[in-house]
């Protein structure tokens, strides 16, 4: 008999989807997700509920945001979770972070039920541990609780090892978007043209992600003049960047999926720029479109995706001569981001839904 499993994450997302519904196959139908709120204020995205095979429900409450890295971290109000996990006749419940009060209930039950808790984090250490003692004594009482956890790959797994988590109860569930979606190229995809570079930034504008500094390596390198930069995304640093950008870049504002995936498809290269980001599920969904990119070193998907030279172009966070000199090598080489690309497309494999599912599927066993 397959085990009956709760996976409480914060809101419906559309990259997620793919994963829970072939995590629900394998637990035969036994999966039933908790989403703390049905969405998040500073996103727009859409979700096909008709594409939903699994059994869920939405907390709801209330959502306000408080400043963090430069951007708003969300933090959700939410009835209580721990009655409906004594109610629902859990074996296992996986907990996506540990910065809601979904993940405290969740080890309550543990406790009471003698349940399996495995913790769902992302974060990577990117270098030495950061000095929070508050948080990290409560960081480290979470690990110590729980029975097994999933990471998006090694960046994340070195995070919990310096917490206490023991390496053998490590599992990786590679972070995925919808490989079959962003994979198809569409009809009216322009061809790539090596000779004229169409250089892409795709996410929120907020300080966090860095396009000023994209900006700016862009007007020092050599490819200004001859490439253009189009920015595909909204937020409340726009209207700043507009007024400081270059020649040559272009502002789409929001674009939904179907305009991204074609961007994905006719871009040479994706700048990824950001001072700090957990992930950046954007460099997943670009290598489905054999889309190279430049990424900051900052982040969990450059850490454990992105080779330098071999299926992308590695820079240092925050620094545009860094960036500047990725560019030139571009501008030198006009056929590197083909050549990159073509490797970068490996990644769809390796980080598909389906192997994010066995992941998870293998912490709950």
């Amino acid at each position: 008999m397959s085990p009956r499993v709760a996976l409480v994450t914060e809101v419906i997302a559309p990259y997620r989807v793919p994963v829970f519904n072939e995590l629900d196959e394998l637990l035969d139908g036994g999966l039933e997700v908790f989403f703390i709120n049905e969405s998040e204020g500073r996103r727009d995205w859409a979700v096909d509920r008709r594409q939903i095979r699994f059994s869920y429900q939405v907390l709801g409450g209330l959502e306000f945001s408080v400043p963090l890295r430069g951007d708003r971290q969300p933090v959700y109000l939410a009835p209580p979770l721990l009655p409906r996990l004594l109610r629902g006749g859990f074996d296992s419940v996986i907990v996506g972070g540990w910065n809601h009060l979904e993940c405290y209930w969740a080890l309550m039950w543990a406790r009471l039920r003698g349940g399996r808790m495995v913790l769902w984090s992302e974060t990577p250490l990117l270098g030495a541990m950061p000095r929070r003692p508050l948080r990290g004594v409560l960081k480290r009482a979470v690990v110590r609780a729980s029975d097994a956890y999933v990471v998006p790959g090694p960046s994340a797994g070195r995070y919990l090892s310096e917490l206490g988590a023991s390496s053998q109860a490590i599992h990786v569930a590679p972070n995925a978007v919808d490989v079959e979606f962003w994979s198809k190229r569409p009809a009216d995809a322009k061809p790539r043209d090596p000779e004229r570079p169409l250089l892409l930034y795709s996410g929120r504008l907020v300080r966090s992600k860095g396009v000023d500094i994209a900006l700016s390596a862009f007007a020092r390198s050599r490819l200004a003049g001859s490439a253009r930069l189009v920015v595909a995304g909204d937020g409340p640093e726009r209207a700043r960047l507009e007024r400081s950008a270059p020649p040559g870049v272009e502002f789409r504002g929001s674009t939904d999926a179907r305009t991204l995936r074609r961007l994905y498809h006719e871009a040479t290269l994706l700048l990824f720029p950001s001072l700090y980001d957990p992930w950046g599920l954007v460099l997943n969904e670009a290598a489905c479109a054999d889309l190279a990119a430049v990424a900051s070193d900052a982040a969990g998907a450059t850490r454990d995706l992105v080779h330098d030279g071999e299926n992308g172009l590695v820079v240092r966070a925050g620094e545009v001569e860094s960036l500047r000199a990725a560019l030139d090598r571009v501008a030198d080489d006009p056929g590197l981001p083909l050549r990159l690309g073509a490797s970068a497309g490996a990644l769809r494999l390796t980080n598909s839904p389906a192997a994010c599912a066995r992941g998870l599927y293998e912490a709950i066993r």
